[in-house]
């Protein structure tokens, strides 16, 4: 095992990289040249051909695509590395262009009764591919129009690469020390408060500074997405992510209600953590930065090394499914991780899916805190998934978002649960439960916060311009609903533009919640013990997931997803946790602390 991923596997040189962009684009030319406008009409034998041809040239350009990302995201101060991405990326979104008629005419044309497929797994999934395209039929254009939307994503894709171009130089001086994004989670973590204060107040600034041109590219990236939904005539903003995901406006109106309407029980318990908080703090409000600040008798280092923390993870995924685990190894055994920040790597964690017949990917930035642990766990769910979920090939592996978060929430809660069954020392214990329900409320709360603010962001610009203060305005208001009295939001407004998800994806942010409620009703499913053979139940539900929607799934498990309280019964767990916290904090509290 190695501290940084091997990607040989993927492509062997810059150069084998630029022969197969050509060889692509070639290949996209070709596959037009023959069928365009006869795959209504081609046999069902042929149709199978140009359907497994298809699948092979996606799966050709995942492998481009996603290795073009993967390098960029670890190199993005190195300008050859830049100009590599680039490249990529144009000659992707070419290709795209090249093949944008075979999705219209399967959408608009193809008589789906007539579709005759094998009745084997790589059938299965190209009907499920087949359905999903047909769900599209209202929202597709002409041939012409499709290529001129993936043509266009040329240029929003320099709009993105200048947004993470300049965050990857954040970079500021605290204390005589100078610190990246992913760096400044040590500082977070001290027990000194005069020092969190200071790295807030310089990251603030950094961002403050900024605020001009991150608004002129989420504006620029707003109204593009603007001009698509009117021309493939969406109803609302999130109406294509909600088609993607299998869940109508009326279901994620209810979610979003469930976290952050004023008279919603469950919003209220976001609240009572952070009065607790301000408490045990003896704070009358936090500081925002001291809403994830280490309780005042938490040990100081409590740290896990890469190999403490690979062991606890590997042995609780074991214990859970040994099928789990074995494929778990298999990434740190062909070293598909890169664990540590440094200089030019992107911040945050990611999973990166690659085609079938190439191992997925691992990012993360691991500092041995118990949240990275967590991380790393989370990542390694997702990259089980993405393993598993190959079997039904490349068109059927493809997933919502909603569902690709489920495998990875899951696998953080096993590695949670095992450390707080091993600690029976009251004290060691809330601090075990308190940073598991601060990831909660970030995985739940603060996603829906940003959902709000990316929904009031597109509808407010379709009016015109939005204002650097107008965003500012926006991003501390949901913040405020969240986070509730007991935590000090000043400042908070300038960091809106931090969240890289604004920029880079279209209405993402709810899947983590949505995907959180999911894995707490299975979870509750699970420890009591109703359904017989769970683990190898959910395995196949994991492999399934591009072939089935999620309420298809839960019914497996005996969960109604269509249940008007099915939101708020998925934070049923996590107010047991908090309750529990609550419990031990008059016990620690009773005892003293200093």
């Amino acid at each position: 095992m190695t501290e940084q991923w091997n990607l040989s596997d993927v492509f062997a040189s810059t150069d084998a990289v630029y022969a197969e962009s050509k060889s692509l684009l070639q290949w996209s030319k070709d596959f037009r040249s023959k069928y365009e406008g006869k795959v209504a009409v081609l046999a069902p034998m042929y149709l199978h051909d140009c359907l497994s041809e298809y699948a092979d040239g996606c799966a050709r350009l995942c492998r481009l695509d996603s290795y073009a990302y993967l390098v960029w995201s670890t190199n993005l101060n190195d300008r050859a590395v830049c100009i590599l991405y680039q490249d990529m990326q144009d000659m992707v979104k070419l290709c795209d262009k090249e093949l944008a008629f075979f999705e219209v005419e399967v959408c608009k044309e193809l008589d789906y009764r007539n579709v005759i497929l094998s009745d084997n797994d790589d059938g299965r999934g190209k009907r499920a591919w087949l359905r999903k395209c047909l769900k599209s039929k209202p929202h597709t254009l002409s041939t012409e129009l499709e290529q001129l939307f993936a043509e266009q994503e040329t240029v929003v894709n320099y709009w993105l690469r200048l947004y993470n171009e300049v965050r990857a130089k954040f970079s500021i001086k605290v204390r005589g020390g100078m610190y990246n994004e992913g760096e400044m989670l040590q500082l977070y973590n001290s027990q000194d408060a005069g020092l969190r204060a200071e790295a807030e107040a310089e990251r603030m600034k950094w961002y403050k500074q900024r605020q001009d041109l991150f608004v002129l590219i989420y504006n620029a990236l707003l109204r593009s997405r603007r001009i698509s939904q009117e021309w493939h005539h969406y109803t609302y903003p999130a109406q294509a992510s909600n088609l993607s995901n299998d869940i109508d406006a009326a279901d994620l109106n209810n979610l979003v209600n469930t976290f952050a309407a004023e008279d919603s029980p469950v919003r209220e318990l976001a609240h009572r953590y952070h009065a607790l908080k301000a408490k045990m703090l003896r704070r009358k409000q936090l500081p925002y930065q001291d809403r994830l600040a280490p309780y005042p008798f938490e040990e100081a280092g409590t740290r896990y090394s890469l190999k403490e923390a690979k062991e606890l993870i590997l042995k609780t995924f074991a214990e859970f499914s040994p099928e789990f685990a074995k494929i778990a190894q298999m990434f740190f055994d062909n070293d598909c991780i890169d664990f540590y920040p440094r200089n030019g790597k992107a911040d945050g964690a990611y999973c990166m899916e690659m085609p079938v017949g190439v191992m997925p990917r691992v990012f993360v930035n691991f500092n041995g805190y118990v949240e990275d642990v967590d991380t790393l766990a989370h990542e390694l769910g997702h990259a089980v998934h993405e393993y598993v979920c190959k079997k039904y090939g490349e068109l059927g592996r493809e997933k919502s978002c909603a569902q690709a978060e489920t495998a990875s929430i899951f696998a953080e809660q096993l590695v949670f649960d095992a450390l707080l069954k091993a600690e029976t020392d009251p004290t060691r214990r809330f601090i075990l439960l308190a940073k598991h329900i601060e990831e909660t409320i970030a995985t739940t709360y603060r996603q829906i916060a940003f959902h709000r603010f990316e929904d009031m962001a597109h509808l407010e610009r379709a009016d015109g311009e939005l204002s650097a203060e107008r965003l500012q305005e926006i991003f501390k208001s949901v913040m405020d609903n969240y986070l509730g009295p007991s935590v000090d939001t000043a400042g908070v407004e300038y960091i809106w533009a931090g969240i890289h998800h604004f920029f880079e994806y279209d209405y993402y942010v709810y899947s983590y919640c949505f995907s959180c409620c999911v894995v707490n009703s299975l979870y509750e499913v699970y420890k009591s013990g109703r359904v017989t053979y769970f683990a190898e139940k959910y395995m196949k539900m994991l492999e399934k997931s591009g072939t089935q929607n999620y309420r298809e799934a839960l019914a497996k498990f005996g969960i109604d997803a269509t249940s008007p309280t099915f939101w708020q019964d998925g934070m049923r767990l996590f107010e047991q946790e908090l309750t529990e916290l609550e419990t031990l904090a008059e016990e620690i509290m009773t005892k003293g602390f200093r």
